[in-house]
């Protein structure tokens, strides 16, 4: 009987989330709208853009703040039914949305993304000076090993994000 309950209240809130939009769609629309900026804030332009455009960075950190939301409404859902069920993505979904607020919630960006413009900033202001050097210390060998730290990191994030994306699909057709 629980578990015709747990499965009934997934069904409720996945697919009833509001009256115009369910709980998946959401979390499709925002993870879509990510992995479009996400291809902007891999590289040193997207960075740039990050750190002199206010508006664009108040886009960005809105953006994340919703993924977190969303992550938070899925999450609190899913530990009401993992306590009626033994499904393993329930159980999946859980560990990857804990693992994504604690490795990379806003916080975490905002304090990677600072540091990057510093160093962004550093190259920028010294780039007369190394601009005929050779190698890693060359202007394009900084901007490029920033470029690369900073790929990663949004890979990182993007990663985790569509992860937990997939189990929402999962999860609503097996619940649906």
């Amino acid at each position: 009987m629980k578990s015709v309950f747990s499965i009934l209240l997934m069904f409720i809130v996945i697919s009833a989330f509001s009256q115009d939009e369910r709980l998946d769609e959401k979390i499709d629309e925002i993870t879509y709208d990510w992995d479009l900026e996400a291809d902007k804030l891999s590289t040193y332009a997207g960075l740039q853009l990050l750190c002199s455009d206010e508006a664009y960075r108040s886009k960005i950190l809105q953006l994340l703040d919703d993924i977190h939301h969303y992550d938070t409404v899925l999450y609190g859902v899913l530990i009401k039914i993992s306590k009626s069920t033994k499904d393993r993505e329930v159980k999946k979904t859980l560990s990857d949305i804990r693992k994504f607020e604690e490795e990379y919630n806003t916080r975490s960006f905002v304090h990677f993304m600072n540091e990057e413009c510093r160093a962004m900033k550093e190259i920028e202001k010294n780039s007369e000076k190394t601009a005929n050097d050779v190698g890693i210390n060359s202007y394009s060998g900084q901007v490029y090993v920033l470029e690369t730290e900073l790929y990663k990191y949004v890979k990182h994030v993007t990663a985790r994000v569509d992860k937990i994306r997939i189990h929402v699909h999962h999860l609503s057709k097996h619940y649906n």
